[in-house]
């Protein structure tokens, strides 16, 4: 069965990338496919300022404190990633951005192909804040504005139950008091704060609950861990003094 060029090609190439392709203009259409996938890259990794290597060592390296996106075929594989990118970018990007390169029809869908590759593995690579440089680097990268408010996140969590693997509104309740949906995942990846369940039993706290959430026999409820609770600690006893 024959595939049709759209088919496997990511969006960003069929938006960026074909009407270029269709116009004649190979080696545009084949650069662009490059700046597309560093575009992508940055977007995701909040490196905006820093230069297509850069990015790539700040998102996949593991020698920097910063913003990762971690490969879904485990650990082991995030070092390949790294040099996936870069030697794609040294081979294809550095060449068609500072060279007269020629590229005919074919060469520019392989390279259309090699890069929609590349944004499928971006896509699918999820954000990673653990190695961010704990709540300093939180706070120098502008996830939080300062330590006051990531202690107020941490307390308003602390206090939430939800029936258990349920989050029907509660982002939305989030996004409406001033938290974003990176601000939540961060106090998670830093292991400030997690998620359990425990069996409903008879409780005076929770009959208020139970009339509004008929059915429900089982609820879960954040917590602090125990670095959570010296980090909340410790910023309290700081905005004291």
């Amino acid at each position: 069965m024959e595939l049709e060029l759209k088919e496997i090609l990511h969006q960003r190439i069929k938006d960026n990338c074909m009407p270029l392709y269709d116009d004649g203009h190979f080696s545009h259409a084949a650069f662009e496919s490059m700046q597309q996938v560093e575009v992508a890259i940055k977007e995701k990794a909040g490196t905006e300022n820093l230069s297509a290597h850069k990015s790539i060592e700040y998102a996949f390296g593991s020698e920097i404190k910063a913003i990762k996106l971690k490969i879904p075929f485990g650990k082991e594989r995030q070092e390949k990633a790294q040099k996936l990118f870069e030697s794609i970018f040294s081979f294809y990007r550095n060449p068609l951005a500072h060279e007269k390169c020629e590229i005919d029809k074919v060469i520019c869908v392989r390279i259309m192909v090699i890069a929609s590759e590349l944004l499928d593995l971006i896509d699918a690579s999820p954000i990673s804040l653990a190695e961010i440089g704990g709540i300093e680097g939180l706070i120098k990268k502008g996830i939080f504005k300062n330590e006051l408010q990531l202690s107020e996140l941490l307390s308003f969590l602390s206090t939430q139950n939800l029936p258990w693997e349920t989050f029907d509104g509660m982002f939305e309740d989030l996004a409406k008091i001033g938290y974003s949906d990176n601000q939540y995942q961060a106090i998670f990846d830093l292991g400030l704060i997690e998620y359990s369940s425990e069996l409903m039993e008879e409780d005076d706290e929770l009959d208020a609950y139970l009339e509004l959430h008929s059915g429900v026999d089982m609820i879960g409820h954040f917590k602090l861990t125990k670095e959570g609770q010296g980090v909340l600690k410790k910023i309290q006893s700081s905005s004291k003094n």
